[in-house]
């Protein structure tokens, strides 16, 4: 039994290893320029897609803000509120707590809570969402609540990278991957809504 268990435990760590070798810094998903930065210097995650053919910008607005209404609830998020909603110009701001998970197994869970804005507009046949504002709270178990990081300190190119720019900080690095992730996942599951229920 203790030889099986010792086995599944170095199964696992190489399971885990290999997860993390799989990320390719120079992956144009990941890699340098995958989190751009506005005028001001803030983090701006942006898509816009066209509406579909036959579908009224109420409709797909409608559309839109249910989706958001059931994906930023529990469970999926811990906390979603609406900040603005906007019917007349087709508009909301939802803020969002959540958790993202870095490793998880029976001995480790490495997460953080990460919150963010989730904007969307729908205006001249396109619908635009915009994922801002995005702080992490790490260890947040710990004494003090933890440490809060905004991204622009923590998953730009700057910030995620060595000095010679060639690999990921441990750091750093999990936490662009992770947010990236979640970007990628929201905005195409927002579109799916929409062309999903046309």
């Amino acid at each position: 039994m203790m030889k099986k268990g010792i086995l599944a435990i170095v199964c696992l760590m190489a399971t885990i290893l290999v997860s993390a070798r799989g990320v390719n810094e120079q992956d144009p998903k990941y890699g340098k320029g995958a989190v751009p930065v506005d005028e001001n210097g803030s983090v701006c995650f942006t898509r816009t897609e066209q509406i579909p053919d036959g579908m009224s910008a109420d409709q797909c607005y409608d559309i839109l803000l249910n989706w958001a209404k059931g994906r930023f609830a529990k469970p999926y998020a811990q906390a979603g509120r609406i900040l603005n909603e906007d019917s007349g110009t087709h508009r909301y701001i939802f803020h969002v707590d959540q958790m993202i998970v870095f490793k998880s197994t029976a001995f480790v869970a490495d997460e953080s809570k990460i919150s963010y804005n989730f904007q969307v507009a729908v205006k001249d046949g396109t619908f635009t969402m915009k994922m801002t504002d995005i702080k992490y709270r790490y260890e947040e178990g710990r004494e003090g609540g933890g440490q809060i990081f905004p991204a622009e300190d923590w998953i730009t190119d700057k910030e995620a990278y060595n000095r010679k720019g060639t690999k990921f900080l441990k750091s750093t690095g999990k936490f662009r991957i992770k947010t990236i992730d979640l970007k990628d996942n929201l905005f195409q599951k927002a579109v799916n809504s929409v062309y999903g229920n046309y």
